[in-house]
């Protein structure tokens, strides 16, 4: 990395060696609790691992969406930019949390920068990865979409929520 450069994510295995760590990863994020291990193996398949040092923008706002990400390890910062004048953090992101979903699934830019405020430990799911285990594994896509809808269900109720407090 050339001085004075930005980080970025670095792939840290692949392959049949690598995957039993995947699934490990897996197995403590929060969104895959009731997910039998045999699935996880599967899902590992679709999945990359990389590290995020501290300061890597993992995606930015506006950007096209391309993929998810599960936290293993570490702290994500969300940010929000605000008319023009310094971002906003809205909220810190902590392991077996997940993010980017809304995008991979409704093709829309992200809706906010994430970076890396420490050292991080992601999972990565691609959007063409994913479209690809609901062709290949229908069952474990449908599982993996209704987790995903009641994530963003439950963060809907918390947004509006807060929208009330603020009216």
């Amino acid at each position: 990395m050339a001085t004075g450069s930005a980080p970025k994510l670095e792939q840290i295995g692949y392959g049949g060696n690598f995957k039993g760590e995947v699934v490990s990863m897996l197995e403590n994020n929060n969104m895959f609790t009731d997910f039998e291990r045999q699935e996880l193996r599967t899902l590992a398949d679709y999945c990359q691992a990389y590290l995020a040092p501290v300061g890597t923008t993992v995606f930015n706002e506006g950007e096209q969406s391309s993929y998810l990400c599960l936290l293993v390890e570490g702290k994500l910062s969300v940010l929000k930019d605000s008319d023009g004048e310094k971002s906003k953090k809205l909220v810190d992101v902590r392991p077996g949390k997940t993010i980017g979903e809304m995008s991979v699934i409704d093709g829309l830019p992200y809706s906010a920068t994430v970076k890396a405020s420490a050292d991080s430990k992601l999972i990565l799911i691609t959007k063409e990865n994913f479209a690809k285990i609901t062709e290949d594994h229908p069952r474990l896509g449908v599982k993996i979409l209704w987790k995903f809808s009641q994530l963003l269900s439950l963060r809907l109720r918390q947004t509006s929520g807060k929208l009330i407090d603020l009216l």
